[in-house]
């Protein structure tokens, strides 16, 4: 008699089990890895665009700016940088003015993803140095959060007063 290869039912049911388990433990693990690097992805692009408009201030010796844009071509105004905003050469009369845009715009940033939430100032200028003319203070930073973030989730950026950005993880 020839014995038959293979798996028993018994052994299948078992290793259906151990599968299921192990799932069962890593997808919320892996829900909340996915979570943080889209966070990190999205301030990321916000300290891009604020190291470009100071890099560009100080290449074209001239103001450089950065606002909210819902058109990626002028300024909205407001606070909210969650649809989008553009880096582009500030031809406004002085420093005190409000910013003006000089068309096109140097580079532009569509909305963000996966609802999340981005609050800051209404605009971020450099003068040709490089330094900030209105930084970004810990006491009114930008505020980047995504929905159902928790502990460490969430990012807060500052600009200090020569032109830097930093990105302090926070909780939700």
């Amino acid at each position: 008699m020839k014995r038959s290869r293979g798996f028993t039912l018994i052994e299948l049911m078992i290793t259906l089990l151990l599968a299921a388990i192990i799932l069962a433990l890593g997808v919320p693990g892996f829900q909340d890895i996915v979570r943080n690097n889209r966070a990190a992805t999205q301030s990321n692009e916000l300290v891009a665009a604020l190291s470009l408009a100071r890099s560009e201030a100080v290449k074209r010796g001239a103001r450089v700016s950065l606002c909210p844009s819902t058109d990626q071509a002028t300024c909205t105004g407001g606070t909210n940088w969650a649809n989008g905003w553009i880096v582009f050469r500030d031809i406004a009369a002085n420093d005190g003015a409000p910013p003006v845009v000089e068309a096109p715009p140097i580079r532009v940033w569509g909305a963000l993803g996966g609802n999340a939430a981005l609050d800051g100032p209404a605009n971020v200028r450099f003068r040709a140095l490089g330094d900030a003319i209105n930084p970004v203070l810990p006491a009114n930073p930008f505020q980047h959060r995504i929905p159902g973030c928790g502990a460490g989730d969430g990012r807060d950026i500052t600009v200090n007063a020569a032109g830097r950005a930093l990105v302090t993880r926070v909780d939700c």
